[in-house]
């Protein structure tokens, strides 16, 4: 049976928190789709948060990777994603003040929404869960 850090619900309503949090800023506004982003993005840390407490389980994502390493701590997992997502709205909402042309804020949206999109898909494919056990990898045993 592997063992699991005791902390990780904490840390994932914490970020869940923060993230919510993020709709409540006056200065970032949030349309449909940067709230789907966020959406997503918290469900993509909550799986980071589970592997990262998985001693089965590495990050595997280029830039994440070397953003946090490939066995990040719970406080690295959660300051990653505040980060984000305060970045990727701070984008989008500078994009949208600055007059930017209609086709690159489409672009910055449907952009990281499929890449979020396709990261959280891939997580749950290798058998990362968001809440609850991970999908058992064949070889890894953990006592």
């Amino acid at each position: 049976m592997r063992q699991r850090r005791p902390h990780r619900l904490p840390s994932l309503a914490a970020v869940l928190a923060c993230l919510w949090l993020l709709g409540g800023c006056q200065s970032l506004q949030m349309d449909r789709e940067e709230m789907t982003w966020q959406a997503l993005h918290a469900m993509d840390v909550a799986q980071t948060l589970n592997a990262a407490s998985d001693p089965c389980y590495k990050e595997n994502a280029w830039l994440t990777k070397r953003l946090i390493g490939e066995q990040p701590s719970d406080a690295e997992v959660v300051a990653w994603g505040v980060g984000t997502a305060v970045f990727h709205a701070w984008v989008s909402n500078a994009l949208d003040d600055r007059g930017a042309p209609v086709w690159v804020q489409k672009l910055w949206e449907l952009g990281t929404l499929g890449h979020t999109t396709y990261a959280v898909g891939s997580n749950h494919e290798n058998g990362v869960r968001p809440f609850g056990s991970n999908r058992e990898v064949e070889g890894c045993y953990t006592g």
